[in-house]
């Protein structure tokens, strides 16, 4: 067989490091000079849409000989609306680094292959690829690739605004913001990555084209609440900006002996906007239907459904007011409502879902 990966992204490396476990070795064609996203940012990988799996770092290490080391644990989510706070308590996850960082996830992957070659700075076709080779594994991490070859249903494209931003840090402890005055139908979010730096984000569907335009007032509004939620003076070091960054999934995860893989198949998950579970999952379902382990469409249906429930949750996030909001947020004051959203035997999805039904029903 001769195995092609176009990307070397969380998917595609995930994918050929499976293939190496079982025998096989893949070329993987990857566009830049280096692996890793193209941004310098900081992301939360969280068990919370993917459950049963309750610490991805152990799953993918004893599951499927992947090894990851994250920044940080995280212990405790501040939750902020217009005019309350409240924080959840557990094993909310792991935050790692994208982007030029050394220890991004991405560079950990590269480094663990032992076969298979990189061709960096490699502008390849899917169209030549698929002549050459007998599998080819679509994994570029953008949609529109996917759509040269079948159907990407798109649920929204949506904007960032964010920095690297220095200050005085609890690493184990990441805020978030739930207020239209900052990020409308969306939310804001800091993730530590030491104790003197973090990344500071605000992110939100571009329904309306106002809110594209007013994107840089927004980006005030949401670092000036910080520092004041914060009580200090966020300082920021790097900015970055991000439009049209569309969230869907593909109409089908394979077509022929080409599988589609990460942002390419649908792996960002709508409700928080994450997909680093969901895209190396693809990646490892992907190689083990080609080693002949299993059958990748029914091995994704769990990731369909995870996607589908994700952006259900979001709707209806997005349906409530500010004032609603601050009622949701006030509730998590409940040590019983706290203990029902983070309970580790429960998919902290069905958890929030619950707590927001008596809102929505309104």
């Amino acid at each position: 067989m001769k195995i092609a990966i176009i990307g070397a992204g969380l998917a595609g490396l995930s994918c050929a490091l499976t293939l190496e476990k079982y025998g096989y070795t893949a070329d993987i064609f990857e566009r830049r000079k280096e692996v890793g996203f193209q941004y310098d940012i900081a992301e939360l990988m969280t068990p919370i849409l993917h459950a049963p799996i309750n610490d991805s770092v152990k799953f993918f290490s004893e599951t499927h000989d992947i090894h990851l080391k994250p920044s940080s644990n995280v212990q405790k989510v501040h939750v902020h609306s217009e005019n309350e706070t409240a924080y959840i308590e557990g094993n909310i996850g792991f935050i790692n680094m994208r982007g030029e960082y050394k220890n991004s996830y991405e560079k950990q992957l590269a480094q663990q292959l032992n076969h298979s070659k990189v061709h960096y700075d490699s502008h390849v076709t899917y169209e030549d690829i698929s002549k050459e080779c007998t599998h080819v594994i679509l994994a570029t991490g953008d949609p529109q690739d996917t759509q040269q070859i079948q159907p990407f249903h798109i649920a929204f494209p949506s904007t960032f605004a964010g920095a690297i931003v220095k200050g005085d840090f609890v690493r184990n402890e990441v805020h978030t913001w739930f207020n239209s005055h900052l990020a409308p139908k969306g939310m804001g979010y800091l993730l530590p990555h030491s104790e003197t730096h973090a990344t500071l984000v605000i992110v939100y569907p571009q329904y309306e084209e106002d809110w594209l335009t007013r994107r840089n007032e927004y980006w005030e509004a949401m670092v000036k609440d910080a520092s004041r939620t914060l009580k200090q003076e966020i300082i920021i070091e790097k900015e970055f900006m991000i439009d049209d960054y569309i969230v869907g999934k593909c109409n089908y995860s394979r077509i022929g002996n080409t599988f589609i893989v990460g942002n390419c198949f649908g792996g960002i998950t709508p409700f928080l906007g994450f997909g680093q579970t969901g895209a190396m999952l693809s990646g490892i379902y992907a190689a083990q239907d080609i080693c002949g382990l299993g059958d990748y469409e029914t091995l994704c249906k769990p990731l369909y459904k995870d996607y589908e429930d994700s952006l259900v949750l979001r709707k209806a996030i997005e349906k409530l007011s500010d004032k609603q909001l601050d009622l949701v947020i006030k509730s998590l004051q409940n040590s019983m409502v706290k203990k029902i959203v983070a309970q580790p035997d429960m998919s902290v999805l069905k958890g929030i879902s619950h707590l927001l039904k008596p809102f929505i029903s309104k």
